[in-house]
C-alpha cells in the first residue's frame, strides 16, 4: 500500500507536514523513517545539520515532493500535510560542471543560488543544500551566511538550508524566523575504531558534529589514512 492522504490547502503561507516520507527512497529501503516539518511565517527558515548519509537530503527532497505532488491535486506520502499557497519550488543542490560553456562547479553554484534569490518570493519553496562549497572556506562561509540571510530578511522564502559550516547554526540568534534541525546518529566503537550508526531522525536544534571520519571509514579510505586525519581533527 501506498499509505497516501489527502493534503489540506489554507490561505495563511506555511508547510506542516506529520509523518512524511520519500515516495521513492521508501521503495528502496528495509525501514523508511517518516519526519514531521513546520515552516511558516514564524519559522521560515530552517538551517538543517547532520552528518553525511543522515538523511538532509532525503528530508529536504521529501518535503518538496510532498508539496509538488499536493499543488498537481495528488494525494501526498505523509500521515497529515497542510499547505499555504505555493507558487514555485526552487532548488540549489548537487555538484556539477559545464566544461563545455566554460563554467566551473562552483559558477553552477552561484548561478543557480542567484536565479533563485533573484525570483524566490515569500511563497516560494526553497531547497540548499551545502552552498560554498566549492571555493575557499572563508569565502564559502561568508557566502553562505549572506545568502541564508537574504533568503529569510529579503525574499522571506519557506526554506530549508542544509550545510556542514557549523558557524551557521547561529543564524536563529541573527534572524528573525530562523531555526535549527538536524539529523540523529549515534557514535559506537569498534576494533577498527569508531563508526556510526544513522538514525534518519530530525529533531529540533543543531547537529554537534559531522562526523566525517566515520563516513570516510565506511567509504574505505585506509585506516593509516584515517589516524593521521585525527591528528589534524
Amino acid at each position: 500500500a501506498l499509505r497516501l492522504t489527502r493534503p489540506q490547502f489554507v490561505r495563511d503561507s506555511g508547510i506542516v507536514i506529520e509523518g512524511g516520507r520519500h515516495p521513492v527512497v521508501e521503495r528502496q529501503v528495509d525501514a523508511f523513517i517518516p519526519n514531521d516539518v513546520r515552516l511558516d511565517a514564524g519559522r521560515r527558515l530552517l538551517v538543517v545539520t547532520g552528518p553525511n548519509m543522515g538523511g538532509k537530503s532525503t528530508f529536504m527532497r521529501q518535503t518538496a515532493v510532498i508539496a509538488l505532488l499536493a499543488c498537481c491535486g495528488s494525494f501526498v506520502p505523509a500521515a497529515r500535510a497542510t499547505l499555504g499557497p505555493i507558487d514555485a519550488i526552487f532548488t540549489r543542490i548537487g555538484a556539477a560542471d559545464d566544461l563545455a560553456g566554460g563554467r566551473s562547479t562552483f559558477m553552477v553554484e552561484m548561478t543557480e543560488a542567484a536565479y533563485i534569490l533573484n525570483r524566490a518570493t515569500a511563497s516560494s519553496v526553497v531547497l540548499i543544500d551545502e552552498i560554498g562549497r566549492g571555493t575557499s572556506t572563508f569565502d564559502g562561509l561568508a557566502l553562505a551566511w549572506a545568502i541564508a540571510h537574504r533568503l529569510a530578511e529579503h525574499n522571506r522564502s519557506l526554506a530549508l538550508f542544509a550545510t556542514h559550516y557549523f558557524e551557521l547554526t547561529a543564524l536563529p540568534s541573527e534572524i528573525d524566523g530562523c531555526a535549527n534541525v538536524h539529523v540523529d546518529a549515534v557514535e559506537t566503537k569498534g576494533k577498527q575504531g569508531p563508526g556510526i550508526v544513522f538514525l534518519h531522525q530530525v529533531a529540533d536544534g543543531p547537529a554537534n558534529r559531522s562526523y566525517g571520519l566515520q563516513v570516510a571509514r565506511l567509504a574505505g579510505i585506509p585506516a593509516d589514512t584515517l589516524k593521521q586525519a585525527q591528528r589534524y581533527f
